[in-house]
C-alpha cells in the first residue's frame, strides 16, 4: 500500500539536560538512557534510512526532538542536511540551550525555514512541575524568536493538572499569534506513573479543553473530537486521503498525518504512541518500505475498522477519535476513544458543534495553505464561503 505523510517526528536522542516529572520520552530514566545511547542512529543512518526514504513518503517537515535534540553533537549538521534535502525544520526543545547565538546559527543553517517548538503546559507556576523549564524561561525564548523573526510553536500537554489554566494559556498564545497544538497526557515514559491520576476524561474535555480548542484556528493542527462535516472536507480537499484518513489538510487524530521515529530507529504511527506501538525498525528496512509493508499502518490508516462509538459516528473519518487515548485506556488502538463526550445514536447524528467547526475550518484553510498543509484543487473555487 502506498501512503503519504506530511510530517516526521524524530526523537533523535534520549539524552536530556533536565528532569521533567511528566516526561513522555523516557529521557529521565537514567538506566534506559545509558542503555540506549550506543544504539542511537548515526548521522549516516539518519540520512540513508530515514531522511532520504521519507522524501518518497511525501514528508515535507521534520520535527527534531528528543530528549533534548540540541545535545547531539551533530545537531546543527543534521539540521543543515534536512534543509539541504528540502525539509521544513521544526526543533522541539526545552529551551535551556537556546541562546541568541544558537538560534541565529539554526536560522542560518535552515535558510530561515525554521520553527522553534517549545512545551508550555501553563503560563502559571504549574508549568514548573509538568515541564522542564520555568514559564519565564520558555516565554523568554518565544520572545527572542519573535525578535529574530523565527517561527514559534507551542506544545500544550493537556491533563487534569492544567485544565483550569488552559484557557488562559491559549488566550496568551492567540493574542501573540503563536500557533499551538494540544498533546494528550499519556502513559509513556514517566507519564506511566501518573497516568491514572492526571489523565483527562470526557468531562474535562467537554467542559474545559474542547470549548477552548474550538474557538481559534491557531490550535487546529490536531485535536479530537473534531466535528467537521465529512462532505465539506471532501469538497475542499478533492478527496485526498492517506488510506481512509482525510488529508489536504489533515485533521482530527494525528494517526495518518505523522510518522514517528525514536533514537534507536523504531517507527510508529504517532509521536504519542512511539515506544508502545512499533511497526519495525529502519535498520531492518528503509522507512518507506517499512511503512508500506506494515500491518500496523495498514490497520490504523483504515478508519472503517474503528470500533464502538468511533465506528458508528458521522465523524468517523474526519475525526477518528484519539488512537492514543483508545490504546492507553483500553489496550486496543482501534477501540472507541473513551475520552470523547459525543454519543451519536447513529451515523446520521449531527453534533451541535458541526456548524461552528465548519465555519472556523474555512478560515483555517488560509493558514494551512500558507504553511503547506493544503493545496487547493481547482474545483474548490466554487465552494461557498471558502476563501483560499
Amino acid at each position: 500500500m502506498e501512503y503519504k505523510f506530511p510530517a516526521l517526528y524524530f526523537e533523535t536522542t534520549r539524552l536530556c539536560n533536565l528532569q521533567c516529572p511528566m516526561c513522555m520520552t523516557g529521557s529521565n530514566d537514567a538506566k534506559r538512557v545509558k542503555a540506549a545511547k550506543p544504539r542511537e542512529l548515526s548521522f549516516e543512518e539518519i540520512r540513508d534510512l530515514v531522511l532520504l526514504p521519507a522524501k518518497r513518503l511525501g514528508v515535507e517537515a521534520v520535527g527534531w526532538s528528543g530528549g533534548e535534540f540540541l545535545l547531539r553533537k551533530d545537531a546543527l549538521r543534521l539540521v543543515r542536511l534536512g534543509s539541504e534535502l528540502g525539509y521544513q525544520c521544526k526543533i522541539c526543545s526545552n529551551c535551556e540551550l537556546l541562546t541568541r547565538e544558537l538560534l541565529c546559527e539554526l536560522k542560518e543553517a535552515t535558510g530561515g525555514n525554521l520553527t522553534i517548538a517549545v512545551g508550555l503546559n501553563s503560563i502559571d507556576v504549574r508549568n514548573e512541575w509538568s515541564r522542564d523549564a520555568t514559564p519565564d524561561r520558555t516565554l523568554e525564548v518565544l520572545a527572542l524568536c519573535d525578535e529574530l523573526k523565527i517561527d514559534r510553536h507551542v506544545i500544550v500537554t493537556i491533563s487534569k493538572d492544567n485544565a483550569d489554566s488552559f484557557a488562559d494559556t491559549v488566550d496568551y498564545l492567540v493574542k501573540r499569534r503563536i500557533s499551538y497544538n494540544r498533546s494528550p497526557y499519556s502513559a509513556r515514559g514517566s507519564g506511566c506513573d501518573r497516568f491514572r491520576q492526571f489523565a483527562f476524561d470526557g468531562n474535562d474535555l467537554k467542559e474545559r479543553f474542547h470549548p477552548v480548542l474550538r474557538r481559534s484556528v491557531n490550535g487546529y493542527v490536531s485535536y479530537t473530537p473534531f466535528f467537521l462535516s465529512p462532505e465539506l472536507h471532501a469538497e475542499v480537499s478533492g478527496g485526498v486521503r492517506n488510506g481512509t484518513v482525510p488529508h489536504n489538510p489533515p485533521i482530527g487524530c494525528w494517526v495518518g498525518t505523522w510518522l514517528a521515529v525514536n533514537a534507536e530507529g523504531d517507527v510508529s504511527v504517532c509521536p504519542v504512541l512511539l515506544d508502545s506501538l512499533r511497526a519495525g525498525n529502519v535498520r531492518e528496512k528503509p522507512l518507506d518500505r517499512l511503512v508500506a509493508e506494515s500491518e500496523l499502518f495498514a490497520r490504523l490508516l483504515d478508519r472503517s475498522q474503528l470500533k464502538g462509538r468511533c465506528g458508528e459516528c458521522r465523524y468517523q473519518y474526519t475525526c477518528g477519535g484519539c488512537r492514543a487515548m483508545a490504546y492507553y485506556h483500553t489496550g486496543d488502538y482501534m477501540a472507541e476513544d473513551p475520552t470523547c463526550f459525543f454519543n451519536p445514536a447513529d451515523k446520521e447524528t449531527v453534533s451541535e458543534h458541526e456548524e461552528e467547526t465548519n465555519r472556523l475550518f474555512k478560515k483555517y484553510l488560509i493558514v494551512a495553505r500558507h504553511v503547506g498543509l493544503y493545496k487547493r484543487p481547482a474545483r474548490t473555487r466554487d465552494v461557498k464561503g471558502v476563501r483560499t
